[in-house]
């Protein structure tokens, strides 16, 4: 299957209906959003504004929205400042608020009943437990001989925090995913096969790895990146290193083949530079930023910020 297909199959899947004018991001550290001209495809109005500790912690099992009524107005001034005419919107909602794998199979029954049951047979070996209200995705990678599902998983209860919230300001969410995917979704997959995609929030890192344009590792890992303070311990950053060095060489180790580029995002509130900085000084391969939101208006750090969500919609 060519890159292109793959690339296409899975925005539809994660962003349905795939005409959307419009999405939010929401994480610890920021809440923002973006409006696209429908015509032209390009940016047309943005906004993000930083957000205190405590007024979102992410999470799978607990509530998210500490808040509501601090993020509501944030939200309310960003609408100002995009002037939406189309009320349908698509939202990304923080790593650790969702779960996401990457299954192999030998074979697929062609029944989505069946196939469905042994996803979830496979989500509860590796969690040790579904809970009763889950939201639950898959989408096949690679329909070949061995066969691929990335699989969303998220907390009814959860993902309505957000909904619900934007529905409140008269948007209706049409399509729910994750940072990390909204960032593939913009991956040059004529460019670079074989990469290692690198999300960093203060609360999070996550991963994903592509070999031949195809996904087959997605992780996440907490973290604690700036709580407490404006600066990161060398323990901390670390941790990251290792993380991703030990990502690397599992995912060669399996697919006999050498992951050629490696691409993080910073999504963190303050101290990203020296984060990439130290990141640089630790490992031997060429590391890039990802900040592909083109606007003459933007910095880096606001490119970077809203990258994930121009995946999502463009």
């Amino acid at each position: 299957m060519s890159s292109a297909l793959i690339k296409e199959r899975i925005i539809k899947y994660f962003a349905q209906p795939p005409v959307l004018h419009s999405s939010f991001y929401f994480s610890s550290g920021y809440v923002g959003g973006i409006h696209i001209s429908p015509k032209e495809k390009r940016l047309k109005s943005y906004f993000f504004s930083p957000l205190e500790s405590g007024v979102i912690e992410p999470s799978f099992t607990k509530k998210n929205i500490m808040n509501a009524a601090l993020l509501e107005e944030k939200l309310k001034e960003g609408l100002e400042k995009i002037h939406l005419s189309d009320k349908k919107t698509a939202c990304l909602v923080p790593e650790l608020s969702l779960k996401a794998f990457v299954f192999s199979f030998d074979s697929l029954p062609a029944s989505s009943e069946e196939r469905q049951q042994i996803v979830r047979f496979r989500i509860k070996k590796q969690m040790g437990f579904i809970p009763q209200d889950i939201r639950l995705s898959f989408q096949q990678i690679r329909p070949n001989r061995t066969q691929k599902l990335l699989v969303s998983l998220a907390r009814s209860a959860i993902i309505e925090e957000y909904e619900d919230l934007l529905s409140r300001l008269g948007l209706k969410v049409r399509a729910v995913s994750s940072p990390l995917l909204g960032l593939y979704n913009i991956m040059n997959m004529e460019k670079d096969e074989d990469f290692l995609l690198i999300n960093i929030e203060k609360d999070s890192l996550s991963l994903l790895a592509a070999i031949s344009s195809e996904i087959t590792l997605y992780r996440q890992k907490p973290l604690s990146f700036g709580r407490e303070a404006p600066f990161y311990s060398r323990e901390e950053l670390e941790n990251v290193v290792n993380e991703v060095e030990n990502t690397a060489h599992f995912i060669e180790d399996r697919e006999k083949k050498k992951i050629k580029s490696f691409y993080i995002r910073l999504g963190l509130p303050s101290g990203e530079e020296e984060v990439f900085s130290h990141l640089q000084e630790k490992w031997l391969f060429p590391l890039r930023r990802v900040d592909v939101v083109q606007a003459k208006n933007l910095n880096r750090k606001e490119r970077e910020i809203l990258s994930p969500l121009a995946g999502q919609i463009l």
